[in-house]
């Protein structure tokens, strides 16, 4: 794999570094953490911040949890290293999982940045700091726009950046290549998909009370481990042409060769007296099944009284396109029913597999977050979600077939964000 390729770069980098400028060696250790207790009033259909991570129903102390620890070290001038490790409740639990941040950077000079290893995809206003509830206002992040970001949140590569000062701003740039790996969890099984030549540029620049982040990014489609995928593409290209022409057209869709994903998003944040405001939009384009083209967005507006800030947001995210409609097999007469019955299921579970990673939903919800001190900020957090039927991409439902109906789910989340 790459990532090994480049952490063992890093380590044979470091370690000569370090032999070479002993007295320059500096280690800084940080950590944070986010505890919070959920409770979702729909037992029919699962919650989980993001695609890496467990769905769970009713009360939950772990589906928001965070813990994370971080080492900053100073090799020689103009030379430094970041490890960051980060405990959630991922679904598939393997150390490699956890690793959000592993990479060594070199500044030639105060414009310029140059890091390899594992790096965070700088997409998005949250990308430096997803993890940290004590940065930002939420209890998590908004759901409809940062669960997506999960499976590419980080990647193993390179990336260059320049940064300088602009009129009365300062400008950030930044070009980046590599690949990712997500791991998830389907009905489970082990779901890996590999995202490869990872490309992507962002421009951010800050301005007094604000700061805007364009970016855009595209990827090739690669390898995936997922049993029941082989076994439901097997079945679709062994399906005769002459009774259901679709269904290798179908097969060729579901599969990841041959597919990209393009997306752009654009983010501005307004900090400012009592008013902190902050917005973003995303279009993704693809024409993989498994994760059809999506807008997102959300705006969020908190004010502050004293210590404490009270806010609101509204997010949204919906399907770009039309749902691929799936035409029924047309069987020659005099077709056994041995032969029929069970292409007539196999094109209702292509039905149903079409339609199960829909997202059409928007949500609002009210909050406070208290700054009780310097280190801890303490948070409740009421949701409403309102998923559309053919919408509950987002969601695990417990029954498959609920997939035509929609749901109305309320949450409520208490919560302590800290740095240590």
């Amino acid at each position: 794999m790459l990532y090994r390729g480049i952490i063992a770069i890093i380590i044979l980098v470091t370690s000569a570094i370090s032999n070479s400028y002993a007295n320059d060696l500096d280690v800084q250790f940080s950590g944070f953490a986010s505890l919070t207790l959920s409770y979702t009033d729909d037992a029919d259909i699962g919650f989980a911040s993001n695609y890496l991570n467990e769905n769970d129903t009713g009360f939950s102390a772990t589906r928001d949890s965070i813990l994370g620890g971080q080492a900053n070290i100073t090799l020689a001038k103009n030379w430094d290293s970041v490890l960051q490790v980060v405990l959630q409740d991922h679904a598939h639990k393997e150390l490699n999982n956890f690793i959000e941040l592993a990479f060594a950077r070199y500044r030639p000079s105060r414009h310029w940045a140059i890091r390899a290893g594992r790096l965070n995809s700088d997409l998005y206003l949250l990308s430096e700091y997803p993890n940290v509830g004590y940065a930002y206002l939420w209890v998590r992040p908004p759901h409809e726009y940062y669960s997506f970001a999960s499976t590419a949140g980080h990647y193993d590569g390179v990336d260059v950046e320049y940064s300088n000062a602009l009129d009365q701003g300062f400008l950030r740039l930044k070009l980046a290549w590599g690949s990712s790996t997500a791991k998830l969890k389907v009905n489970s099984q082990d779901f890996f998909i590999d995202f490869d030549n990872l490309a992507t540029f962002s421009a951010t620049y800050s301005l007094d009370a604000w700061t805007m982040r364009f970016s855009l990014s595209k990827t090739d489609l690669g390898d995936y481990k997922l049993a029941m995928l082989d076994e439901f593409l097997g079945l679709l290209d062994a399906v005769p042409q002459n009774i259901w022409p679709q269904a290798k057209a179908l097969s060729n869709k579901f599969n990841t060769e041959g597919h990209t994903i393009e997306y752009a998003a654009f983010g501005l944040t307004y900090d400012n007296d009592n008013w902190l405001i902050q917005s973003e939009i995303g279009i993704s384009e693809s024409d993989w099944l498994v994760a059809p083209s999506v807008l997102n967005t959300y705006i969020s507006i908190g004010y502050r009284v004293d210590s404490a800030i009270f806010y609101t947001s509204f997010s949204s995210a919906k399907n770009r396109h039309d749902v691929t409609q799936v035409t029924d097999p047309q069987f020659p007469l005099g077709t056994p029913e041995q032969v029929s019955q069970p292409l007539q299921q196999l094109a209702l579970a292509t039905k149903a597999a079409v339609k199960q990673p829909i997202v059409h939903q928007h949500s609002i919800n009210l909050g406070v977050k208290w700054q009780f001190s310097e280190r801890l900020a303490l948070k409740a957090q009421l949701d409403r979600f309102d998923i559309q039927p053919v919408g509950a991409g987002l969601w695990a439902l417990s029954n498959p077939a609920d997939v035509d109906t929609g749901h109305k789910i309320h949450m409520i989340s208490l919560n302590a964000s800290m740095v240590f």
